[in-house]
């Protein structure tokens, strides 16, 4: 009897280790176990399809991890529900596995060729983006799918699985919610971006980085009341790099933490020699969610500020909406402290999401810039004007200042004005400089209002 006993606890026990107890799916154990199994047999071709859930984090920060536990767990009666109910049925063997927090995988036996599974797909896209009723919230979860193909992306586990991660997160870098099949290029991609991270780790102590500068401007004097600093990469071999090239490999591998404290620091050190000859000028710089996560932060823009004897009102830190949607608490509180140390905090490309909006009573923010996109209609569109007039009503309700961006034609300029932005920043004032170049244009402006003075007639 205590044998029987025995072996039946050794059986639950040996069940345990390959299940996950939020879903009673398989878990990544089981996977890995299964997937190797399949890839040995070499017996027709199998899909593997990994599912990642957007932004679950947001559910977890604010309705808790208990009501994002729930949300998991209906989705995985969805997963296994698009499967059962996809015509036809039986027709392909399919497995599904809970993998991590909020990822799952399937495998998918016995297909033809990669479009049989599209019925499969767009039934799991559908029932996942249905709105889950949980505590009196409507919740709306998205999820980004990769797909990999055996025999033709690889005939062992490793590099099926590598493969098909790679076109889960190409979904996630183009939009979200979303199916991608593994393509050759993505393997360029990547090892492009690896050879890329490689060249960041050595660029800043080689001098290769260099701040260009795009004037701020008051649209009724035409006068210049600041900077936004953009930072370029000057590559030795490639040339000119792309910041949206770079910038994100190096948030992904957090060299953004000491590339951005070069970069406050040389800004700083731009900023005391400009106001040399105007003491009012102003820097914006864009500040990434790993700045706002390192410890030292603060201390470091502190002794900077220090260092050049500059006044922190004379920094402005630019926050996009992404930032402050997935922001926690310990970067609030960042962002507080730098608030009360005097550093003007700006929420960058606003009305792109839904984030700010709920921030904006609840934190104190210096002013909001006005996407582009939205700019961009102001002259021949009525709902771009709509939206713009809206923003800028609620902007001076809240006393917040307001700055327009991507400024090309002067019908725009003066459409804001009308509104009450009067600060504006694009190419039809000035294109993003060096310091150099910065330099002599403004000695240029500066002659040109001194002619303008002396040719006026006396009075």
């Amino acid at each position: 009897m205590e044998l029987h006993n025995l072996q039946g606890q050794l059986v639950d026990l040996d069940l345990s280790v390959y299940l996950d107890s939020g879903t009673g799916l398989a878990n990544r154990f089981k996977f890995l176990e299964r997937l190797d199994a399949s890839m040995a047999k070499g017996k027709g071709k199998i899909a593997l399809c990994i599912l990642d859930l957007d932004d679950l984090k947001n559910i977890n920060d604010t309705l808790g991890h208990k009501v994002g536990d729930q949300v998991i767990a209906i989705i995985a009666q969805r997963i296994k529900l698009s499967l059962d109910n996809t015509p036809p049925p039986n027709l392909y063997k399919t497995n599904i596995f809970r993998i991590g927090g909020d990822e799952f995988a399937i495998l998918i036996m016995g297909i033809s060729e990669a479009n049989d599974i599209a019925p499969i797909l767009n039934k799991l896209l559908k029932n996942i983006r249905r709105k889950i009723e949980l505590s009196g919230e409507s919740i709306s979860i998205g999820v980004s799918i990769g797909v990999s193909i055996s025999p033709e992306h690889g005939t062992c586990s490793d590099s099926l699985l590598k493969k098909a991660d790679m076109a889960m997160y190409k979904v996630k870098e183009s939009g979200k919610h979303g199916v991608a099949f593994f393509k050759p290029e993505y393997m360029r991609e990547l090892e492009y971006r690896v050879k890329l991270e490689q060249e960041l780790n050595k660029a800043i102590s080689k001098g290769e980085f260099e701040i260009y500068y795009q004037p701020v401007i008051d649209i009724a004097t035409e006068k210049e009341l600041g900077f936004e600093a953009l930072i370029r990469w000057n590559h030795p071999v490639r040339g000119l790099v792309p910041p949206d090239d770079f910038i994100p490999v190096a948030e992904q591998t957090g060299l953004i933490v000491p590339m951005g404290q070069w970069i406050i620091k040389q800004v700083c050190g731009d900023l005391s020699l400009l106001q040399i000859n105007n003491p009012d000028y102003f820097i914006a710089i864009n500040i990434s969610p790993q700045q706002l996560a390192d410890r030292a932060f603060v201390h470091n823009v502190r002794s900077i500020l220090a260092c050049y004897s500059l006044l922190p009102s004379q920094i402005h830190f630019e926050i996009t909406e992404t930032t402050l949607m997935n922001a926690d608490s310990d970067n609030l509180r960042v962002l507080r402290e730098l608030n009360n140390l005097g550093i003007k905090l700006w929420i960058d490309d606003f009305g792109t999401g839904y984030s700010s909006f709920s921030y904006l009573h609840k934190f104190q923010f210096h002013g909001i810039k006005l996407d582009r996109s939205f700019i961009e209609g102001v002259v021949d569109s009525e709902r771009s004007q709509n939206i713009v007039k809206g923003i800028c009503a609620m902007g001076d309700a809240l006393k917040l200042e307001l700055l327009g961006e991507g400024i090309e034609q002067p019908e725009q300029a003066e459409f804001l004005l009308k509104q009450g932005c009067s600060k504006v920043q694009g190419y039809w004032y000035a294109k993003p400089m060096s310091l150099s170049t910065l330099n002599m244009w403004l000695a240029n402006r500066n002659e040109n209002t001194a002619i303008e003075m002396m040719e006026q007639p006396s009075v």
